[in-house]
């Protein structure tokens, strides 16, 4: 049986489903889970006015809503169901807190026997409730809300890789390992500290599980600028939604050299370990570091490894 929890934007974690299922008072209702098997997708299709047929263009990954119905017990912990109701909603966000610059969207977790991904979300509707009798009664304590809540990133998030090169000397040379196991293509990060160093930008080739680097851009690397103390350090973002080249407090890196530092490909789906060359120089006393973030998304909540 798979263990499914739900931690609140407020910390606050829930058992809904497996060994401790119900332990606070709240399990899922059958049939009331909805929406978190595959991610949605949206084709793009072309057809030419002669054609039979017609041709795929390009897809994209809209938001993805959820329903989430719940067994609330008011008789089997401390809470009444009027306090289990409103921990739900404290829980269940329908915004950010403005206040709170540290708060975290609620999410449901799901551990399977291979992976323990998680799913971010907030709702986006009223809370559906159609009770047959009086839910506060003293001898019902029971509720069934059913949450209409959406994921802003569709997809599941499993444990993060992060592979490392680093060393202690003002300049060294050498490689790091990367990796993606999943189906769909990886947005890596590059954290780094002070030096000059060579990146590794490769593009890739083959068949799903058998990625190479390999055609036009097999052995590309990008050398930045001199990180320096004024830096601290600098961070190369693949995600389109945030700058290609900053430094570490977010000043934007990209520009300093006309333009040139610029990173061009994703690590595709299904690629196996493979050992990229990187490279430093004028590294301070004590060397220097870079850690290859590398973020595992998967469109279900369990599953999707290639076989």
């Amino acid at each position: 049986m798979l263990d499914i929890a739900l931690i609140g934007a407020n910390g606050y974690r829930l058992d809904l489903s497996g060994r401790n299922a119900g332990r606070q008072g709240v399990m899922i209702k059958a049939g009331q889970l909805q929406g978190i098997y595959g991610a949605p997708i949206s084709s793009e299709w072309k057809r030419a006015a002669r054609e039979r047929g017609g041709r795929f263009k390009s897809r994209t990954f809209p938001w993805r809503d959820v329903t989430l119905g719940l067994h609330l017990f008011g008789d089997e912990t401390d809470m009444d169901i009027e306090q289990l109701d409103s921990l739900l909603d404290q829980m269940i966000t329908d915004a950010p807190d403005e206040w709170d610059e540290n708060e975290q969207l609620a999410r449901i977790v799901v551990k399977s026997k291979r992976d323990t991904r998680r799913l971010f979300i907030q709702r986006y509707d009223d809370t559906d409730l159609d009770p047959e009798f009086d839910p506060t009664l003293e001898d019902e304590q029971y509720l069934n809300p059913i949450y209409r809540v959406r994921s802003g990133m569709p997809f599941w998030e499993g444990r993060e890789r992060v592979t490392v090169f680093e060393s202690t000397s003002t300049s060294e040379s050498g490689f790091i390992e990367v990796s993606n196991p999943t189906p769909l293509t990886m947005m890596q990060t590059w954290v780094l500290t002070r030096a000059t160093w060579t990146i590794p930008d490769t593009s890739w080739v083959g068949p799903k599980g058998r990625r190479v680097p390999g055609g036009r851009f097999a052995n590309r690397v990008v050398t930045l600028l001199p990180i320096d103390s004024v830096h601290a350090g600098a961070r190369i973002n693949y995600d389109p939604m945030r700058l290609m080249l900053e430094s570490w407090s977010g000043t934007n890196l990209l520009g300093s050299n006309g333009g040139r530092q610029f990173f061009m490909h994703k690590i595709p789906p299904y690629t196996p370990p493979t050992r990229l060359p990187i490279a430093y120089t004028g590294a301070p006393a004590g060397g220097a570091r870079a850690e290859l973030h590398q973020p595992r998304l998967w469109p279900k909540p369990w599953g999707g490894e290639l076989l």
